[in-house]
């Protein structure tokens, strides 16, 4: 995806939730050179997870493409030390291409596909949104420099700090379904160049308990397609705002 200088992105202060000491940290794009602390980050934020299906980590090999032109990953550092990072993948003709999941059939089209990877923050620096940040850096700098229209990303129907990260990031829940190990995933989508519309009429518009997943499935499989666009929780509930397109997804 071509060369990026190193320098910051985003500068500032975040609060330590152990000490609650304030911390200067640094966002910048990474390099090759970073795969091992990437890795490490991954192994460290994944084992703090008390429920561990909500995420699947990626393997060091889509790291290394992302890391190496295939995509991009985004690191915060504190002290020189790295405790957070967003990637970027481009799947190309890979068969793990989300935009098959989809119903995006033409190999042109699968080609311009990005994946919204793994986002990381290890345990004692959440809760400074730094999920956020970086993911708006991380596609800004993919949308100057890529080649891609549709940004794809998968999460789990608990992970709900990773569905207001993808909700922040227009994008829309287009899918839900079976992925990683049989763990149902929402599938989000964005189309960079030609944005979902959703018909403004509040009688197109739905709640539906986010753990009702029969229910969802039946409604994105609906012709014409509805798409969740907003994240609810009220009294330790949660459900998911669903809207009527305007037009089709991919059309």
């Amino acid at each position: 995806m071509g060369n990026y200088v190193s320098d910051a992105l985003e500068s500032g202060y975040l609060r330590h939730r152990l000490d609650q000491s304030e911390k200067c940290f640094e966002i910048k794009l990474l390099s090759a050179i970073h795969l091992d602390d990437v890795m490490l980050v991954q192994d460290k934020t994944f084992q703090s997870l008390q429920d561990k299906s909500i995420y699947y980590p990626s393997s060091r090999h889509v790291f290394e493409e992302s890391l190496s032109g295939q995509g991009l990953v985004i690191g915060c550092f504190v002290e020189d030390s790295l405790i957070g990072f967003r990637s970027i993948w481009l799947p190309m003709d890979s068969e793990d291409n989300l935009g098959i999941d989809i119903g995006i059939d033409k190999k042109d089209h699968l080609r311009k596909v990005a994946h919204l990877e793994r986002a990381c923050v290890l345990p004692e620096f959440t809760g400074n949104r730094l999920q956020m940040r970086m993911t708006n850096h991380a596609i800004e700098l993919a949308k100057q420099h890529g080649h891609f229209r549709y940004l794809c990303s998968t999460v789990a129907p608990t992970n709900y700090a990773s569905m207001q990260d993808k909700f922040s990031a227009d994008m829309y829940i287009v899918s839900l379904l079976k992925k990683y190990e049989d763990y149902y995933r929402y599938i989000f989508f964005r189309d960079i160049l030609s944005p979902c519309i959703l018909v403004k009429n509040l009688a197109h518009s739905l709640n539906i308990d986010g753990g009702d997943i029969e229910s969802q499935i039946k409604l994105l499989h609906q012709s014409p397609q509805y798409v969740g666009y907003q994240q609810n929780r009220l009294d330790g509930a949660t459900s998911v705002s669903y809207g009527l397109l305007t037009r089709s997804l991919l059309g």
